[in-house]
C-alpha cells in the first residue's frame, strides 16, 4: 500500500479546505486532478481526506460554512484534518517515518524548527527542519539512527574507540573522525563531508562500501551508491539559518523554502526556470518570498497561509 508522507497529506488537506471554503474555479480543478493523477500517493493522501470528511460529516452544513469562513479559522481545519488523517495513517506502520511515527524519536525538530544538541561522547548534531533521530550508544558502537530530515554531525573525542555510525532507511554511514551530513530523501540518503572522511555502505552491498573525503558528496540507496559530486560548504549554511546559492534555478530554490514551512508552496514551470543568487534567511519565508516578488518577474498569491503559488509575469 502506499503510504503517502507529511507534505503529501499537507496538500491534500490544503486542496480539500480550499474547496471547502469556495467553489473551486475550472483552472483550480483541471490542476487538482492533475494533482492526484501525478502520483500514487496523492490519490492514497485524497482519499484518506474523504474518510476524514465522512468522520467529521455529522455536522451540519452551516457549521461547516463557518467555520471555513475566515482564514484563521480555516487554518484551524487544516491542522484538524491533518491531526484525524494522521491517526489514520498511523496504523499502517509506525516504522514508516511518518511524522506521528517520530513523535517517539530521541530528538526531533518541527517543520521550520532548527536544533544543536551534544550526545555523551561530545559528538555534536545539528538537527535540520522536519528532522527525527534515535541515538544508541552501547559498548559496541555510536549509533544515530536518522527517522527523517537532515543532520550535520561533528563527532567527539578522539580517542573513544567504538565505530561512530550513522543509519539511514538505505545503509549506514561510518565516520571516520569527520565533520559530514546526512539526509534522507524519498528513496535515497544524501551524504555530504566538510572535514576528513566518511565510509557509505548501501543495505544491499555489506560488503562493499565508498569513502568520501572533504569537498565530496553523493547519493546512495540500498542497491548503491551514486556518482560523486562536489559539496560546497555553502550547502550546509542551513545550521545557521540561512540558504546560499549561486546562478541556481528558482524553482530548486523555493523546493528549499518549502522544506522550512507547512502546506504547499507552488512554482510554475516558467517561474522555475528564472536563476536566482543570494542569501535568504529560512526563518523568515515571508520575508524570502517578497523580496523575490520584488527582485523577479515573478508574482506569489496566497491562497491561505498553507497554499502559495509563484508565477512568472509579463
Amino acid at each position: 500500500m502506499m503510504t503517502p508522507d507529511r507534505k503529501v497529506f499537507e496538500a491534500a488537506a490544503t486542496w480539500y479546505v480550499q474547496f471547502q471554503a469556495e467553489p473551486p474555479t475550472a483552472a483550480q480543478r483541471q490542476a487538482w486532478q492533475h494533482w492526484v493523477d501525478s502520483s500514487p500517493a496523492h490519490l492514497a493522501a485524497w482519499n484518506q481526506m474523504e474518510q476524514v470528511q465522512r468522520h467529521l460529516g455529522g455536522l451540519p452544513r452551516d457549521v461547516s460554512r463557518r467555520a471555513l469562513s475566515s482564514t484563521q479559522q480555516r487554518r484551524q481545519v487544516l491542522k484538524l484534518l491533518l491531526i484525524v488523517a494522521g491517526t489514520g495513517y498511523l496504523g499502517w506502520n509506525v516504522q514508516q517515518h511518518t511524522p506521528l511515527g517520530n513523535v517517539w524519536a530521541d530528538y526531533r525538530t518541527k517543520v521550520g524548527q532548527r536544533r544543536k544538541i551534544e550526545l555523551a561522547d561530545g559528538t555534536q548534531v545539528h538537527l535540520n527542519t522536519g528532522t527525527a533521530i534515535d541515538v544508541l550508544f552501547d559498548g559496541e558502537q555510536r549509533l544515530i539512527r536518522l527517522r527523517e530530515g537532515e543532520i550535520l554531525v561533528r563527532t567527539g573525542k578522539l580517542g573513544d574507540q567504538r565505530p561512530f555510525f550513522v543509519e539511514t532507511r538505505e545503509g549506514r554511514v561510518r565516520a571516520l573522525g569527520t565533520r559530514f551530513s546526512v539526509r534522507q530523501l524519498s528513496g535515497s540518503s544524501r551524504i555530504g563531508v566538510l572535514e576528513d572522511r566518511v565510509s557509505v555502505q548501501p543495505n544491499d552491498q555489506p560488503g562493499h562500501s565508498q569513502v568520501l573525503v572533504a569537498g565530496e558528496g553523493v547519493d546512495f540507496d540500498s542497491h548503491g551508491v551514486g556518482v560523486i559530486h562536489p559539496y560546497r560548504s555553502t550547502e550546509a549554511a542551513w545550521i545557521n539559518g540561512q540558504l546560499i546559492v549561486l546562478d541556481a534555478p528558482l524553482g530548486e530554490v523555493i523546493a528549499e523554502l518549502g522544506r522550512y514551512r507547512a502546506g504547499v508552496l507552488h512554482c510554475d514551470e516558467r517561474a522555475a526556470r528564472l536563476r536566482v543568487s543570494g542569501t535568504f534567511r529560512l526563518d523568515s519565508t515571508e520575508a524570502v518570498l517578497a523580496n523575490l516578488q520584488a527582485s523577479l518577474p515573478v508574482s506569489v498569491s496566497y491562497f491561505t497561509r498553507y497554499w502559495v503559488s509563484i508565477k512568472q509575469v509579463g
